[in-house]
């Protein structure tokens, strides 16, 4: 399978040098923005999946979204209460949530979570079979590192991916708060490509990734 429109923000190529190439090997592990949890019953299927809806580049937001499957590891939090791992078939995924909505009188923007959502806090019992929606990404240092056993997690985490195809994501501003976006296909990620002073502004990569497999 292809997990599609992992996304790889502009800072992460320009500060950390992040580089990649169409055809070629990555090294990464990877992060869920939640906008929907809840437990799997008792009675449900407890077994992991993998599912995702395509998405689209007229909004940086409007990528693909994944309803993964899995449970939850167990991991203790050293900066945020509101952060752990899931397991989905041997793979360790970093998990973040969104908050509920944008503070009192300041506009809608970005993504939330999702009404019929179980709260941010508390986070899954080690072991919890639940399901959670949203997008994916690098899970950068600051999120691997806030996170202990950090060493065991990342082995837990980080995966050898062969990069299936590569996306430019660019914004430029619209009308009022909106903001207009557009993807390019690239051959390969590097600093010198993105746009800063241009319309269009880059807002970072998107990368569709197959998992290798080494004996």
């Amino acid at each position: 399978m292809l997990w599609r429109d992992v996304f790889v923000p502009d800072h992460v190529v320009a500060s950390d040098g992040f580089t990649a190439e169409v055809g070629g090997m990555v090294e990464m592990p990877l992060a869920l923005f939640c906008r929907f949890r809840s437990q799997v019953s008792k009675d449900g299927d407890h077994r992991p999946s993998v599912t995702s809806t395509p998405g689209d580049h007229t909004h940086p937001d409007n990528r693909s979204v994944y309803d993964l499957v899995g449970q939850a590891v167990a991991i203790e939090s050293t900066v945020w209460s509101a952060g752990w791992m899931l397991d989905v078939d041997g793979l360790g995924i970093y998990v973040s949530e969104a908050d509920a909505g944008p503070p009192p009188g300041l506009p809608t923007s970005g993504v939330y979570r999702e009404g019929a959502s179980d709260p941010a806090a508390p986070v899954p019992e080690p072991g919890t079979w639940t399901r959670v929606r949203g997008q994916l990404s690098i899970a950068e240092p600051y999120e691997t590192g806030a996170y202990e056993p950090e060493a065991d997690l990342l082995r837990h985490a980080v995966r050898t991916w062969l990069v299936r195809r590569a996306v430019r994501l660019d914004g430029k501003p619209g009308k009022g708060r909106l903001i207009q976006g557009r993807g390019q296909d690239a051959a390969v990620i590097q600093y010198a490509d993105l746009r800063y002073n241009a319309a269009w502004t880059t807002v970072g990569y998107l990368l569709d990734l197959e998992q290798v497999h080494r004996e």
